[in-house]
């Protein structure tokens, strides 16, 4: 799971979004190292490339064990914090595995996370145009998300993510992107 946010709102910062997408895929691809050595690997390449810009990202690897858990594996260079929304309509930021922007220090090490995430759970990524009001608290924006999401806890995955959208963002300037995973049920028991 991948999401980002560059610095600015023309057509350049899209570009480059979409430049560091596609190499944080590659270097995914090619290295099976923790999130937090994968984003550290981008952030290099970020800085020999743009080395004025600044970007935010969330890269994590959803993944089922063995015995049916799902976890999810992740690091943030200063991206939002995923929300893990429970089938039963909890909610809670995974605050773990915060790092600075891309472009602020490419050599620091990059923190990372792991979170078994409960069974017909939500995880939602997202960018701050979903959060963030012009005169209001960055808290206030959060505690509004959590809510909307917990009403949506058990809609279907396409629902859920369209009525954040017209919910939250309808009357926002700034560009905003959601990505969500739905886990399944729990695995049947073993006999």
């Amino acid at each position: 799971m991948i999401i980002g946010d560059v610095t600015g709102h023309d057509l350049r910062a899209a570009v480059t979004m979409s430049q560091l997408r596609n190499m944080l895929r590659g270097i995914g691809c090619d290295r099976q190292e923790t999130p937090g050595n994968i984003l550290r690997r981008l952030d290099l390449a970020h800085h020999n490339l743009y080395p004025h810009a600044t970007a935010t990202c969330l890269y994590g690897l959803l993944g089922e064990g063995e015995d049916g858990t799902w976890a999810l594996e992740f690091s943030s260079a200063g991206h939002p914090p995923p929300l893990l929304i429970t089938n039963d309509g909890d909610t809670r930021y995974l605050t773990d595995g915060h790092g600075f922007l891309l472009g602020v220090d490419p050599h620091d090490p990059r923190p990372y996370a792991t979170e078994v995430l409960p069974a017909r759970s939500t995880v939602l990524l997202y960018t701050d145009g979903l959060i963030e009001r012009r005169g209001e608290s960055l808290d206030a924006g959060m505690t509004r998300l959590r809510q909307h999401a917990a009403a949506l806890a058990r809609e279907p995955l396409e629902t859920f993510c369209d009525e954040l959208l017209t919910g939250l963002a309808a009357d926002h300037a700034d560009d905003v992107a959601v990505l969500a995973a739905r886990l399944p049920p729990p695995p049947p028991p073993r006999r």
